[in-house]
């Protein structure tokens, strides 16, 4: 498997067949914490959209991660034989998409791409698609053209598995979850088999809103380090948006690490530790300033002079990464 495969736990393969599985996983849904703001299993880091070309229902090709740039993107692989995983999954978008306000669900583009290419022509896959909706799209290939997709966006393999039921043959082992990818490329949350029109309906408005950055930064500037051991920097992150980030990691480069630090008065003291993740809430900021919380940079490779320009990169839970300009200023200006 590939590292992106690692990257996307609580990723659950079941053969789709009408048996108790849909029950277990609507159970496990049931029993999910509500500690994330997302009704859907929240990935600890966001994760890149997978590249990967198909073909889809008109026979043409279907370039995954250019055709669907700037959309909230839901990704399952599934096929058309399904009673049961496939179709509860698909009508459960479709239902909630019904429902958004005029134009939103413009901008959501719902993929299924076959794990079955032998018996899901483009024919088959494009009528059973339009059982749900008619702008949902499909997409089928070769045997390996799909597998090169699936190790892509880090889904177990599909495989075939035998079944009694005489008018199918044998059922398909695949990926049961549906990944969700921001405007912005980023996956930031997977929704397993048993999810609920429910869930849907509350997460796709966060989803939209989280799929365009909405955190700012401001105002940012770094002092001259008197050695190239430790410097400080300092900006004030605004989010605009709906729905509070964290910020989870920070980078300067030309440095060996970086990291917000706070100060802490103990008696006569003032203690700096590192501040670990950081909260930002929905339309609040917070600021970096002399005497406050403050970004630590450690280990500058290169001299750095009043002048310079460093640049910073942030990276934030939903917004993703941001990177910013901070002009170099003497202590004491």
């Amino acid at each position: 498997m590939s590292r992106r495969a690692f990257a996307l736990p609580l990723l659950l393969a079941l053969a789709c067949r009408p048996a108790d599985g849909g029950r277990q996983a609507a159970d496990a849904g049931d029993a999910r914490e509500r500690a994330s703001a997302y009704a859907g299993r929240e990935l600890p880091t966001p994760q890149p959209k997978p590249d990967f070309v198909l073909t889809d229902t008109d026979g043409n090709r279907f370039d995954f991660r250019q055709r669907t740039d700037g959309y909230l993107t839901l990704l399952f692989f599934g096929y058309t034989h399904c009673p049961d995983v496939c179709p509860l999954h698909l009508s459960n978008i479709a239902a909630v998409l019904r429902r958004l306000p005029a134009g939103t669900a413009d901008r959501v583009r719902v993929v299924f791409v076959t794990t079955d290419p032998e018996r899901d022509t483009a024919m088959r896959i494009r009528t059973w698609l339009n059982a749900f909706d008619h702008g949902f799209i499909g997409l089928r290939g070769s045997a390996a053209e799909i597998l090169r997709a699936e190790t892509a966006a880090g889904v177990p393999p599909a495989a075939r598995e035998p079944t009694v039921a005489p008018d199918t043959g044998y059922a398909v082992g695949h990926a049961a979850q549906v990944i969700a990818y921001g405007a912005d490329n980023l996956a930031r949350a997977v929704y397993p088999f048993g999810t609920r029109q429910e869930d849907w309906a509350h997460d796709l408005p966060l989803l939209l809103a989280a799929a365009h950055p909405a955190v700012e930064v401001r105002a940012g500037y770094a002092f001259a380090p008197p050695t190239p051991d430790e410097g400080a920097a300092y900006f004030t992150l605004v989010n605009h948006g709906d729905v509070a980030d964290t910020l989870v990691e920070a980078s300067v480069d030309g440095a060996e690490s970086a990291a917000v630090h706070r100060q802490r008065q103990q008696g006569a003291q003032v203690i700096m530790e590192a501040a670990g993740a950081v909260p930002l809430p929905a339309h609040d900021s917070l600021a970096l300033a002399p005497g406050g919380p403050h970004l630590m940079i450690r280990g500058f490779r290169h001299p750095v002079r009043a002048g310079d320009t460093l640049t910073l990169t942030l990276r934030f839970a939903r917004a993703g990464r941001i990177r910013a300009a901070l002009p170099v200023r003497p202590y004491g200006s």
